[in-house]
């Protein structure tokens, strides 16, 4: 509840969750303080003035009027690897840095930048830190790269790993590092590397209408390699593409309007 607002939202599927609706129903508002919640955002929900709780299989999480709350105290998803806001806006990150936010984001989950970001580059130290899982590791990112040049054909780019250990693409001679992808090319491989690198395990993930930038056709794939990626990841997302659930995702659809209570 926010505002004049009261939303009750239950029995969401175990994998797929699609919000639609028309602007300024809440949607973004909703999937804002979903994530306030599971990361114990305080600050958020006091400025909405909201009251808000969610629950999961492992316990409830809910703001007191001064704090968000983990019940039982299970640690919450706050520091954990098992939930993931993955923000698909394009835009400019600071006056200091030539890289975007998406530019940033992308970075960050490829790259061993920090100790708090699970990345790429830590997946593929791991295989040497255990040999026993190389081969069938190596085997997912085969298939993974597999994903990604089926997506990137009509363009007839292919990703690679370089000398460097640099993740790149290749264009006929000519090679073409991440910074010079366009914001659409750098939002599907956001995506897809955040479900990549939860390597099957459970996973929240919420998505903000994830079509911003996407060509058509990746529209239609995007749910059925994001769930091939991940099946055992619940995706909660909005949307204003039927582009994106065109492809047998219908009876996954939740109507905003449906979940607002009346006053």
């Amino acid at each position: 509840m926010w505002g004049d607002t009261t939303l009750h939202w239950h029995n969401l599927d175990k994998n797929i969750n699609i919000v639609v609706g028309q602007n300024g129903f809440g949607k973004t508002t909703m999937l804002n303080l979903i994530r306030a919640v599971l990361t114990k955002d305080d600050k958020f929900i006091k400025q909405l003035k909201a009251k808000v709780e969610v629950k999961t299989n492992v316990g409830k999480m809910y703001y007191d009027g001064k704090q968000v709350v983990h019940s039982p105290a299970f640690g919450g998803f706050e520091s954990a690897s098992c939930f993931h806001y993955v923000s698909t806006f394009d835009m400019p990150a600071s006056k200091k840095s030539t890289l975007s936010q998406l530019g940033m984001s992308l970075d960050a989950v490829i790259y061993q930048r920090s100790p708090s970001v699970y990345s790429f580059s830590d997946y593929r130290l791991g295989m040497l830190k255990d040999l026993s899982t190389a081969l069938a590791k190596q085997a997912r990112i085969n298939k993974f790269f597999e994903m990604i040049n089926m997506l990137f054909s009509s363009t007839n780019k292919t990703i690679m790993i370089d000398d460097m250990n640099r993740i790149i693409f290749k264009k006929n001679d000519s090679i073409i590092p991440l910074e010079r992808l366009s914001a659409g090319e750098k939002q599907i491989l956001l995506l897809l590397f955040t479900l990549f690198l939860m390597e099957d395990k459970p996973n929240v993930l919420l998505l903000d209408e994830p079509e911003i930038s996407l060509h058509i056709e990746w529209q239609d794939k995007l749910i059925s390699m994001m769930n091939e990626l991940n099946p055992n990841c619940q995706i909660i997302m909005t949307t204003h593409s039927p582009n994106i659930f065109a492809d047998g995702w219908e009876d996954k659809l939740v109507f905003i309007s449906d979940l607002v209570v009346s006053q």
